[in-house]
């Protein structure tokens, strides 16, 4: 096999010319699968990663959702905690709200607007001002370039603002991406949770069960426990929440639509196919006398088979490595202007070089075939 391989590259090596133009189709295809491959599991990644990572190893999570756009106040009550608790398996329970933001009113002299308001988080990027953490009830305030355009002409840093009647000064701006949300405003944790958590309702319930309980019987216990006890049960109704189901969902159909968008591109590789399969031909015909040799020295019509076969794989596999490498360095370009990271993967690799060779095999197996059965007496008429 060895031998065969080394023929193959010194053949390969005979004619460069013609044979990196036969490799360009396998160039271009292999890195539009490569470009595109990551892009697509790019985008996935950071949505997905916005979504958030659940983990529901060892916890069920029940969902109040409101029957009426009206009643939005509801949830779950301690009570509603404490007879879940009560559940066979359960070890504890803890009340969430699906929504972590409160809505808010922000005045600035004249102008008005509403946002999305959160407690400030461990890490901001500040596009102006400088980052430090809040504590106590600080009336400090990090605001989204966005509401700094709406509210100021001028800079913002310092600025006196009025959220839902109590002032605060602006202490620093940070751009919103397009891939990363986050509301408008933040405050210290201590504010917020002084005059805007309660308007946030806990419409979660997570029930943290022991090792060895089923989360089936008792998501199905605890949905039929809150339709007869709960204190909301009037204004809403109670399910079984999934969140990782509709993440694994949502990037499934992400993933599907990459691969069907790759699958466009490596179209291109048709084409090449059959421009390896024609320079194959070729090949075959211009190495008719060395053909007649090898069979006069006892070589069999599936040695022969083997070593245009090989010469055919040789070749689109070369082509597929330097497709590759094209294709990682216009990703590396490409990454410099997306707003989110494209990402090369192992499989998208393994996928390429499969490809690659797979066009070699079934594109080369005929003119290798032909040369095989090629009878020795018309090659030798014909030397």
């Amino acid at each position: 096999m060895t031998d065969k391989i080394m023929i193959a590259f010194k053949s390969i090596g005979k004619n460069k010319n013609r044979n990196f133009l036969t490799m360009l189709g396998i160039i271009i295809g292999i890195a539009s699968v490569i470009c595109i491959l990551a892009i697509g599991d790019g985008f996935a990644h950071t949505v997905t990663k916005g979504m958030g990572n659940h983990n529901t190893r060892n916890k069920v999570i029940l969902q109040w959702q409101p029957t009426s756009d009206y009643n939005t106040d509801g949830g779950f009550t301690q009570n509603d905690a404490s007879a879940l608790a009560k559940i066979p398996g359960v070890d504890h329970v803890k009340l969430a709200s699906s929504v972590t933001e409160a809505g808010a009113k922000v005045t600035y002299r004249t102008k008005k607007t509403s946002i999305g308001l959160n407690k400030q988080p461990k890490h901001l990027k500040l596009i102006k001002g400088t980052y430090f953490t809040m504590t106590g009830a600080s009336n400090g305030i990090y605001i989204s370039e966005d509401l700094a355009q709406k509210l100021f002409k001028e800079n913002a840093l310092n600025r006196l603002i009025t959220v839902n009647g109590t002032v605060f000064v602006v202490q620093g701006i940070y751009r919103i991406s397009n891939m990363n949300y986050r509301p408008d405003a933040y405050v210290a944790k201590t504010t917020f949770k002084q005059l805007f958590a309660s308007q946030i309702s806990r419409d979660q319930a997570k029930l943290y069960v022991q090792a060895d309980a089923n989360k089936k019987q008792i998501g199905k216990t605890a949905v039929k426990r809150m339709k007869q006890m709960g204190e909301e049960k009037k204004t809403g109704k109670y399910s079984v929440s999934h969140p990782d189901q509709i993440s694994k969902q949502f990037t499934r159909i992400l993933n599907d639509i990459t691969y069907f968008i790759a699958f466009i591109a490596g179209i291109s590789l048709l084409i090449a196919g059959i421009g390896v399969m024609n320079v194959m031909y070729i090949t075959v015909s211009e190495r008719r006398k060395e053909i007649g040799i090898r069979r006069a020295f006892g070589a069999t019509s599936s040695d022969i088979r083997n070593q245009f076969l090989i010469e055919s794989v040789v070749l689109c596999v070369i082509g597929g490595i330097i497709g590759i490498i094209i294709g990682y360095l216009f990703v590396s370009i490409i990454n410099a202007f997306l707003p989110f990271k494209a990402i090369i993967t192992p499989y998208a690799l393994i996928l390429s070089l499969s490809v690659s060779t797979a066009v070699g095999l079934i594109f080369g197996f005929i003119p290798s075939n032909k040369a095989a059965k090629s009878e020795l007496v018309g090659l030798l008429k014909e030397e």
